[in-house]
């Protein structure tokens, strides 16, 4: 006769076989589609193609911040390419304010196809770059697949809507062409809805994350007209949540609606001087623009004039299809879902199939093993810094450490499985596991809809699949196969995608958080866990072992292996300080990690200083004596002064006196400074998170300085005087700093402004 033991052992081998398909799966679902190549159809988006139009728009890899004349060069390149297709581009030149303190004139290249009627929709891309790096993923890439789908546009039939194409400059100061666009130009009264198109890295899918508040309708679209869908509800949730902006934020907040999309692989490269041409990745680049090129024909063939406010329920299916529900109907699957395996566990206790103790240890033990796994990610994590890797967000070998976490995840489940399984045995497991999902579906549903499928599917596979294990209990084991497996499967099919996108998008932040999902996901093996108590013996052992063995070396990697490579690094600005009012100058290294690297802490001798430099900016800072160079300092004249409602009212010019292309005014915490107009435009009163970010104080920048310099108005309270600090910034460092250039390694590299010459000075405006 067969052993007892064999059902049990080959029931968890033929689920980890089953969850094992279902991550490749999901994994392979998350790899973007093959380029197509220079000699496609013409009506279809071809990378090759595109990669060709972002190599003549950018030109050469260099970086090309607002205002710049690189930047100009870009937008030059852009306006041809437009020409070359047939369409007539327009440049709009306009002043424009982010809610961040910051004002600049933008210039934005804008061209439209006209549609049956004048309804537009809008395809829109940013075409400036951080300072440090040439941008051609962000936001090269999506120029290039813009101009891409333009051409393809003219070889189809004329849409029911006008098209109107939008490349847009200063989005990386704070979004300030699209605010531009949406404020004062005359064809943004007709836009109805927006596809933009971002990067958050080199490579990866391109996700749909963000819709307009007429999600559901959006949704529907997407998923009848997505070639390779790549999006989910959970990515719409969260990200409303976040303080992160895209111009889409633009466009939402002036009522358009539409689709976001971004790609966040490869974040090391992001904001750097990495995010070259090389380093553009043409899969990346393919399903960006063709899921694109399909929203905008279908928005642009579609109703657009009012479509319903509402929101839906949705993930992809291995990009082969979008699964969607209206999230209003949530709640009428959720809680049926919960009646069904609380009726069922009713019944198991009533027939004394499980006893009500048992089912308490098995509700007991879930909730212990999810907040055991959300422990252990914060401890394992807290120990991987102690031991003195993994200092920044993200590293140049991240596998051995995702491994650790989802490792983590699976352990904590097993071992917790087979300490309590003596306790609640198979049932008491299995009713403990469900009644939690369908627990956190009926919450989710109420609370925060976009999540609830997560939840909700499994749970409705357990309630089903279930019954007939239930009533059958004892006469087959076929049905409590199908109960433990189908809703195991499910769970995986809907769950797996999320935590592997945590790592691109958060960085080692989120590993604490995919121990805590994994865990969660994977709850619904501790039934089939119940099993290795009782069979025992070297094989059961194996599946208690591995995972554990699996963290204990993969975390021994993730500590040993270098954190940063050359295609890793580590992003460390230098600066060069002089202060105006002492004569000093200092040199200023900010590296990541808070750590100096040897060569640069060789080439002079640096101090750590997390105040020295500027109370407004509390990074980690090293700090060495520099030459006084004798730049000019930037001035901050008061040109008018009154009295108004109780205040005092200023008119003042800040100016660069060393023509350095942006120049900023700092307010200091208690200055209580209001009613801020930078060229006579009023600004947005900061928010306290702002605030605390810089320390408290309110800071007003220009980064396109008018070499004439630019009026801001303010108002500060009577009685006392304020002493507000003024500084101009040019990017790079002075020849003199060449030696700090050379010091610096290949494992470390200049990210968002880069290395840049500052020149400061205070000014105190007394009553």
């Amino acid at each position: 006769m067969e052993s007892p033991s064999r059902p049990g052992l080959r029931r968890i081998s033929l689920s980890a076989l089953i969850l094992a398909a279902i991550f490749a799966l999901s994994v392979q679902g998350l790899r973007p589609p093959s380029p197509k190549p220079p000699n496609a159809p013409a009506a279809e988006f071809s990378a090759y193609r595109a990669l060709d139009v972002l190599h003549r728009t950018l030109g050469s890899d260099i970086p090309h911040p607002v205002g710049s004349v690189a930047d100009d060069a870009v937008r030059d390149h852009i306006v041809a390419e437009l020409m070359r297709l047939g369409y007539q581009p327009q440049i709009q030149t306009a002043s424009a304010c982010s809610n961040l303190g910051i004002c600049a004139t933008v210039n934005n290249v804008v061209a439209r196809l006209d549609g049956a009627d004048s309804t537009a929709v809008l395809l829109a891309s940013h075409y400036d770059s951080v300072p440090a790096g040439p941008g051609a993923s962000d936001d090269g890439v999506g120029v290039a697949a813009m101009l891409e789908i333009a051409r393809a546009l003219r070889s189809l039939h004329q849409p029911r809507h006008t098209i109107v194409l939008l490349a847009d400059e200063g989005e990386e100061a704070g979004l300030l062409g699209a605010r531009a666009f949406v404020d004062s130009h005359p064809w943004a009264k007709d836009v109805r809805a927006a596809v933009n198109l971002d990067a958050r890295g080199t490579s990866g899918p391109s996700l749909m994350f963000e819709t307009g508040s007429a999600n559901q309708w959006s949704v529907r679209l997407y998923s009848e007209n997505a070639r390779r869908p790549a999006t989910n509800s959970i990515l719409y949730a969260v990200y409303k949540l976040l303080p992160n902006d895209t111009d889409f934020t633009i466009f939402k907040a002036v009522g358009y609606q539409g689709m976001n999309f971004a790609f966040v692989g490869d974040e090391v490269h992001y904001h750097t001087p990495l995010d070259n041409s090389a380093n553009v990745t043409l899969a990346s680049l393919q399903h960006h623009g063709e899921n694109a090129l399909a929203s905008v024909v279908a928005l642009a063939n579609s109703d657009i004039s009012g479509p319903p406010q509402s929101d839906a329920v949705y993930f992809d299916l291995f990009e082969h299809a979008v699964i969607h529900w209206p999230a209003r109907r949530t709640p009428t699957l959720a809680v049926p879902a919960l009646l069904l395996i609380l009726l069922q566990a009713g019944w198991l206790v009533f027939k004394k199939h499980l006893e009500l103790f048992q089912l308490l240890w098995g509700f007991l033990g879930w909730l212990i093993t999810v907040l055991v796994a959300g422990v252990a990610g914060v401890a394992l994590r807290l120990l991987i810094r102690l031991a003195g890797a993994a200092q920044v967000n993200w590293i140049a070998h991240p596998f051995p450490i995702q491994l650790a976490f989802w490792s983590l995840g699976a352990s904590v489940v097993i071992v917790s499985a087979v300490f309590f399984a003596r306790r609640a045995g198979f049932w008491g497991l299995w009713t403990g596991v469900w009644i939690w999902w369908a627990l956190l579906a009926a919450l989710a549903s109420w609370l925060m809809t976009g999540l609830s499928y997560f939840f909700l599917l499994p749970a409705i596979a357990a309630a089903l699949a279930g019954w007939p294990a239930a009533l059958l209990r004892g006469e087959s084991l076929v049905p409590s196969g199908i109960a433990e497996i189908l809703p195991l499967a499910i769970a995986g099919i809907v769950g797996f995608a999320p935590p592997i996108l945590f790592y691109e998008g958060l960085g080692n932040r989120g590993l604490p958080f995919i121990a805590l999902v994994v865990g969660l996901l994977l709850t619904p093996v501790a039934p089939l866990c119940s099993d290795l108590r009782s069979t025992g013996g070297t094989r059961a052992l194996l599946f208690v072992w591995i995972p554990i063995l699996t963290v204990i070396l993969s975390t021994f990697l993730a500590i040993v292996l270098p954190a940063y490579s050359a295609k890793a690094p580590e992003r460390l600005n230098i600066y060069y300080w002089q202060d105006a009012d002492s004569g000093q100058a200092r040199w200023i290294v900010q590296p990541d990690s808070g750590r100096l690297p040897e060569p640069i802490r060789l080439a002079a001798s640096f101090r750590h200083s997390d105040t020295e430099a500027f109370p407004w900016n509390v990074r980690p800072s090293f700090l060495a004596d520099a030459p006084s160079l004798g730049f000019s300092a930037p001035t901050f004249t008061v040109l008018d002064f009154g009295q108004q409602g109780g205040r005092r009212t200023y008119k003042a010019l800040l100016r660069s006196e060393r023509a350095a292309p942006s120049a900023a005014v700092f307010f200091p915490p208690d200055s209580d400074v209001q009613d801020v107009r930078i060229g006579g435009q009023p600004l947005e009163a900061e928010s306290p998170a702002l605030r605390r970010l810089f320390n408290g104080w309110a800071i007003y920048r220009c980064p396109t300085m008018p070499a004439n310099g630019i009026e801001i108005d303010f108002s500060l309270p009577q009685g006392k005087p304020v002493e507000v600090s003024v500084a101009d910034q040019a990017y790079g460092l002075p020849q003199d700093g060449a030696f700090l250039l050379k010091a610096r390694p290949l494992t470390a590299t200049p990210s968002q402004d880069g290395d840049v010459t500052i020149v400061t000075r205070r000014v105190e405006l007394i009553p």
